[in-house]
């Protein structure tokens, strides 16, 4: 709850010295993102039971990756390097997610711009991720604690989003390393696990999943 706190304060101050940065619905200094925000939304009480099962499903997605994260430690000798860059992905990812959750963006569309754009946003959540290397797991978990906040706040007042968009603008749309399907398998597994429960929304949640 304090990390939400700090994320609204952080978003609240960036919508007051910018406002056009951070709202969904502006058209100008906008990246895709952001502009694309609203698509796809409904209105009424269609639109809040939408919005209530992506939360679902995206809280069931991190968890079954978190899962990964965890198996994928055990792995004889690069183990501890996957671990690491896993990791480093979710941090970034949860960092992200506030902005994202506030600015009211659509599931598919971050988690296909984090998949796009994946190089940056393990490079981006890997500091958090350094005590591992070198501390024991209580220091580790206890220095992301202090790191992660300030995380948060450099992710909700960035224009990560806007910088990254105008680059690919300027190299074209085929520049980059492509997309990495880093929530294949949670995909997979979270829909597996949806499909076990006779919920009538359940459709509409597999128009939100992951391509």
């Amino acid at each position: 709850m304090w990390y939400n706190d700090i994320a609204e304060h952080g978003f609240a101050a960036a919508e007051r010295s910018d406002p056009m940065k951070v709202d969904p619905l502006g058209q100008e200094d906008k990246s895709p993102l952001q502009n694309t925000a609203h698509v796809g939304r409904h209105g009424g009480l269609g639109g809040v039971m939408i919005g209530i099962g992506e939360q679902v499903y995206s809280l069931l997605l991190l968890i079954v990756f978190f899962l990964e994260v965890v198996v994928t430690g055990y792995v004889p000798y690069i183990g501890r390097a996957l671990k690491f860059l896993l990791l480093s992905w979710i941090y970034a990812y949860y960092c992200f997610e506030y902005k994202w959750n506030l600015s009211q963006v659509d599931l598919d569309k971050r988690l296909n711009f984090f998949e796009s754009n994946w190089a940056f946003f393990a490079g981006f959540g890997s500091p958090c991720v350094l005590p591992v290397l070198f501390f024991s797991p209580l220091v580790t978990y206890g220095i992301m604690a202090i790191l992660f906040p300030l995380f948060v706040l450099t992710a909700t007042g960035s224009d990560a989003e806007k910088v990254i968009s105008s680059q690919r603008n300027k190299w074209g749309e085929d520049a980059g390393l492509g997309r990495l399907p880093i929530f294949k398998a949670a995909n997979a597994i979270s829909m597996r696990v949806l499909s076990l429960f006779p919920l009538g929304p359940r459709e509409q949640l597999k128009d939100n999943k992951v391509e």
